[in-house]
């Protein structure tokens, strides 16, 4: 889309957004809360199969992840990846005020689902000059679930990433986050390239190109992190097509070899049935 403006001055300045967002990262808002200042609490060692973001707003007291135990105080930032298992106790003279934030259906190439970083990077982490506006979200977003005025939920699923993004910026402050985000963006880039394009003639070349890396590269990732090499995978999608065409439809098999991308009804039978057992015309008759 072209963007067009007047030029920019001292007094007007226009800010646009870049083409490529950072990375792609679409996680559910489970849940949100706070706990407020008293003596000494103290939580029973737990662990979830969902994200939890704990982030420490005034006081000081202790977290113990994975049997590790860690000071922490006003500004840090505590990150529990799923499977971890956590538990926090506050101190007795200086109370930990913290709110808290849980995800679910959080995926990163390279990293087990609802993990948010790899295990090298550790889980405490300060909030620096971000303190102020991460506890302003973190404020708003508890303030939709208080009121449930309407489109709380919406509204609140919103400020959750915006979060989470604060959270990383964070984070990146003392982790190279980059390596780790450009894998996760070429692997989202290739396989929306693909699912989109697999009924076309579509060469490792034309995929590395979208995802402005060299083909070596991006098929050894591809492969590392989907289990499954690129041409497997777009055969596999070619596959399912011909398997929804050979049942919702009555192309016959030269059709569907054309339209699903094979453009060869005999090698289309043979990878057929070498996928599934059975030629497509007895898929047909079979599934009919």
């Amino acid at each position: 889309m072209l963007v067009t403006h007047r030029y920019n001055s001292d007094e007007r300045q226009h800010f646009l957004l870049s083409k490529h967002y950072a990375f792609k990262l679409k996680p559910r808002l489970l849940y949100a809360g706070f706990l407020d200042k008293h003596g000494g609490w103290s939580e029973e060692p737990h662990f979830h199969d969902f994200l939890e973001i704990i982030f420490v707003t005034d006081g000081k007291g202790t977290v113990f992840v994975n049997n590790r135990k860690y000071d922490v105080q006003r500004g840090d930032i505590v990150v529990y990846n799923a499977g971890t298992v956590h538990h926090e106790k506050s101190s007795e003279d200086n109370p930990m005020e913290i709110r808290f934030v849980a995800y679910d259906k959080l995926e990163i190439t390279n990293l087990a689902a609802n993990w948010l970083l790899p295990l090298s990077y550790g889980n405490v982490f300060n909030s620096g000059s971000s303190y102020d506006i991460i506890l302003g979200y973190f404020n708003a977003l508890i303030d939709e679930f208080e009121k449930k005025e309407r489109f709380y939920m919406e509204i609140a699923q919103g400020i959750s990433r915006t979060l989470l993004m604060y959270v990383f910026r964070a984070v990146s402050r003392t982790k190279n986050t980059a390596l780790l985000f450009d894998a996760s963006r070429t692997i989202e880039t290739a396989l929306c390239f693909i699912d989109k394009n697999f009924r076309q003639r579509i060469s490792l070349d034309d995929i590395a190109k979208q995802c402005f890396t060299n083909k070596f590269s991006l098929s050894h990732l591809f492969t590392r992190t989907q289990g499954v090499s690129i041409g497997k995978y777009i055969l596999n999608k070619r596959i399912e097509e011909t398997k929804r065409l050979l049942t919702e439809t009555d192309m016959s098999v030269s059709e569907i070899s054309d339209a699903v991308g094979f453009y060869d009804q005999n090698y289309c039978s043979r990878m057929f049935k070498k996928k599934t057992g059975v030629s497509p015309s007895h898929y047909r008759k079979k599934d009919g």
